[in-house]
């Protein structure tokens, strides 16, 4: 009897133990304040598979194009660290002012913004390892000079991700102006780039790899 009560105490402990390790983990993904807008479509676009998927690393420089209020800016400044950088560019200086305002009440100090213009994300030259776009390419009034003019910022071996609704996985895609993956192709080729890979994990969306063509 003995025993069995010991055992099953042991049991009990364990099990305590693994869920509050899980649950350290789960509050360590999120350690930022989660807006009310954010939650629906982090459920189609869930941030910590993106960043997986797309190959964020500690460490890395990051320019963002078209960060808006900081949805997926926060993130990456988790994923990277503090040893890390991202530079958050947008058009709407208001919106990249309260990204600010987020980055500080969260404690982030590796976020720089910088407001771009149509065609210039005005990223300093050659240091980043990831230019990346979410909900954005579809919106650009000209994508190809943008992505054109994108091309010096990249140190070598560094790479661009774009995730963009993808039209033939969603009814509302072609009235949307959402990206197919010919014309996503079409598009990285004239602005002198090499798609190296389609990833399709996501339900609504495809995630881009590609590099600058030298």
């Amino acid at each position: 009897m003995n025993k069995i009560i010991v055992f099953s105490v042991y049991n009990v402990v364990l099990l305590t133990l693994i869920l509050l390790a899980t649950e350290g983990l789960s509050a360590q993904a999120i350690d930022f304040k989660i807006e009310s807008w954010e939650k629906r479509i982090n459920e189609r676009q869930p941030p910590v598979l993106v960043l997986d998927k797309a190959g964020f690393k500690k460490g890395m420089t990051v320019g963002e194009i078209g960060a808006g209020t900081g949805r997926m800016t926060l993130w990456i400044a988790d994923r990277i660290g503090p040893e890390g950088i991202i530079y958050a560019n947008d058009i709407d200086a208001d919106g990249l002012e309260h990204l600010m305002e987020r980055a500080t009440e969260a404690g982030f100090k590796n976020i720089r913004t910088i407001v771009g213009s149509v065609t210039e994300p005005k990223f300093p030259e050659g240091i980043m390892d990831i230019v990346f776009m979410i909900n954005v390419f579809h919106h650009l009034d000209d994508p190809v000079s943008l992505l054109k003019n994108t091309k010096s910022v990249f140190k070598p071996g560094g790479y661009l991700v774009i995730v963009d609704c993808d039209p033939e996985k969603v009814a509302w895609g072609k009235s949307h102006g959402c990206t197919g993956k010919k014309e996503m192709r079409e598009k990285l080729i004239l602005a002198g780039y090499k798609l190296i890979e389609t990833i399709d994990v996501l339900s609504e969306d495809g995630i881009y790899i590609a590099e600058p063509v030298r």
